[in-house]
């Protein structure tokens, strides 16, 4: 879990009870036993997840709760500690042939000179040579302020303007929720229709903060209710 939002979240909470009790007939003037059902009306759902434990569960669903724009910036510095490799080959396929015949002049067994039997030389000659060469570069420049770290900062603002998008958005799904749970909660004489009308916005609602959670909301009712 992480920690609870800062203090400007808690505005939403406070404009919607605050928006409900004008609602209520003769909220000016509250008597003690109105004022009582209020709390009692307001007590009665203390079992389900409160609005700061939707919004956690929302941002850590939608993978906003983690260090991960520290750790980008971290990374891209990090990864100049590996040098830039490059690699070459050649290699030399070599062959000699010779093809040589010689003759002599030596004296036989009598002592008579003449030319002896010509001698055939053969040579082959097979040679083979590698060379192998290895570049390392090094920016270690790039350790101190990395070239990337200004498109990961654009990032990060746009991961936060989501984050606060994503925060708002739960929070007044949740107090819509509140709301007609309370108000079926105090006047549940209403004709019919509307509380028809009031059931299927008020499952609409708990469908939409459902999605948001990743099914974690509806769970969490399912277990309460048992």
């Amino acid at each position: 879990m992480i920690e609870r939002l800062p203090v400007g979240y808690v505005w939403p909470v406070l404009a919607a009870c605050g928006a409900f009790l004008v609602m209520l007939p003769g909220a000016h003037g509250l008597d003690n036993e109105e004022a009582y059902r209020l709390r009692e009306a307001i007590s009665s759902f203390d079992h389900e997840p409160d609005v700061y434990e939707v919004q956690s569960r929302v941002l850590s669903h939608r993978d906003f709760d983690d260090e991960r724009p520290d750790r980008w910036t971290r990374r891209a510095r990090l990864s100049h500690l590996l040098p830039r490799v490059q690699g070459q080959t050649n290699w030399l396929d070599q062959r000699d042939r010779q093809d040589q015949f010689r003759e002599n002049i030596d004296a036989d067994e009598v002592g008579v000179y003449g030319p002896d039997n010509a001698q055939h030389l053969w040579r082959d000659n097979l040679r083979f040579r590698s060379i192998y060469s290895l570049r390392l570069d090094f920016d270690l420049s790039q350790i101190v302020y990395s070239s990337d770290e200004m498109a990961i900062q654009r990032e990060i603002r746009n991961r936060w303007s989501m984050r606060d998008d994503l925060v708002d958005q739960v929070t007044e799904l949740y107090f819509a929720r509140r709301r007609l749970q309370l108000h079926a909660r105090l006047f549940p004489h209403e004709d019919p229709q509307a509380r028809l009308d009031r059931h299927l916005k008020l499952q609409a609602l708990t469908a939409r903060i459902d999605a948001l959670t990743g099914g974690w909301f509806r769970h969490q009712l399912q277990e309460d209710s048992r």
